[in-house]
């Protein structure tokens, strides 16, 4: 198999979590030549929530030592570059303050310790809250008490609620991403730094708020593993200056691949310039 990279870049109009800033960030797709045909993949790593970033990605590849690298090369197989588009999915809207409502559920990022769930609309059936690790235990007892109680009945789990990994406190029910805390109900799978998490009891899809492929990609692997009936996390819009959106439909019927559309990302792709990993 020989293994080509090209880098690409994004410029958030957004922090995309608390950590983070809006400087323009770097992702990298791979193509792999084999007998079997060609595949593609992205790796569009998130540095300051742990995950590697693209230089030493790149850099130690061929050793395969992190599961996202393991991850990368099973994507590269020409089988997940297949072009599908059925059934449809149903996907949370990850809400930001003044926006249009269009979804009965959310996520919501929390911003600040400080940020006390106040402007979120009527209309809500669901709340998906991801603090990305900003607690400590003590500052989490403080916020939950000024979640207001119209909200409180609607949370249906705090994504990473605590830094630390010691959870049996929190009083909301838990999910696991970044932070490897316990216990938890629901195992938040990002598919492309990863592999199934096959003894999860829920799990929910999540993107890699990077560039189209992954989410492609993550889209496949829904259809043969995941839960359809319910809400996950694949495409999170309008979030860079640049635009690629593959998939279609609604926030109440659901997304599925647009084959024009994914047609012509994949002949985008052929064109870029490979080098030789």
């Amino acid at each position: 198999m020989n293994i080509f990279f090209h880098r690409f870049y994004l410029k958030p109009k957004i922090k995309l979590n608390h950590l983070s800033s809006i400087e323009v960030r770097e992702g990298v797709f791979l193509k792999s030549e084999q007998a079997a045909g060609v595949g593609y993949t992205e790796y569009f790593p998130h540095p300051e929530l742990g995950d590697l970033g693209v230089n030493n990605f790149l850099e130690s590849f061929k050793q395969q030592k992190h599961e996202s690298q393991k991850k990368a090369l099973y994507f590269l197989k020409p089988e997940w570059s297949r072009l599908e588009t059925n059934p449809s999915f149903f996907n949370h809207q990850l809400f930001r303050e003044g926006e249009k409502l269009e979804s009965g559920t959310i996520k919501y990022k929390i911003k600040d310790k400080s940020d006390c769930l106040l402007n979120l609309p009527s209309g809500i059936q669901s709340i998906r809250l991801d603090a990305n690790g900003l607690f400590n235990m003590n500052s989490w007892i403080q916020f939950e008490k000024k979640i207001p109680p119209q909200h409180w009945k609607l949370i249906d789990y705090i994504e990473d609620p605590l830094s630390d990994e010691e959870w049996q406190n929190i009083k909301l029910p838990t999910a696991r991403d970044f932070v490897k805390g316990t216990p938890f109900e629901v195992n938040i799978y990002k598919p492309y730094r990863e592999f199934f998490p096959v003894n999860s009891k829920r799990v929910i899809f999540s993107g890699n708020m990077g560039h189209g492929l992954s989410n492609y990609q993550a889209y496949l692997e829904l259809l043969g593993r995941g839960n359809l009936k319910d809400y996950h996390g694949l495409l999170t819009p309008d979030l860079y200056e640049s635009s690629f959106d593959i998939f279609t439909g609604s926030f109440r019927d659901g997304f599925r691949p647009e084959m024009n559309s994914l047609k012509k990302y994949f002949e985008e792709l052929k064109d870029k310039t490979w080098t030789p990993l």
